[in-house]
């Protein structure tokens, strides 16, 4: 194999490595995109149960609860089925 060769070689090596990484899932991402979609339900609830029951809940406690939400859903999407 010629060194041109061996070089050629070695970049379509490199562009199908980025490319399957590219491919690849970022959980950290999608853990955000799942949780700040959740927080509005979440916020709503503890409102009406503020509301229904004047227990007011701390906003730490509301963004970990959609937190939470945002974990199980990628445990259960990252099960082999």
């Amino acid at each position: 194999m010629t060194k041109i060769e061996m070089e050629a070689m070695e970049a379509v090596i490199g562009i199908r490595k980025e490319m399957a990484k590219a491919n690849e899932i970022d959980w950290e991402q999608r853990r955000y995109e799942i949780a700040k979609e959740c927080m509005p339900t979440v916020y709503s609830i503890a409102v009406d149960v503020a509301k229904r029951k004047g227990d007011i809940m701390k906003p730490q406690y509301i963004a970990s609860v959609a937190v939470d939400i945002a974990d199980v859903l990628i445990e259960e999407l990252k099960k082999k089925k």
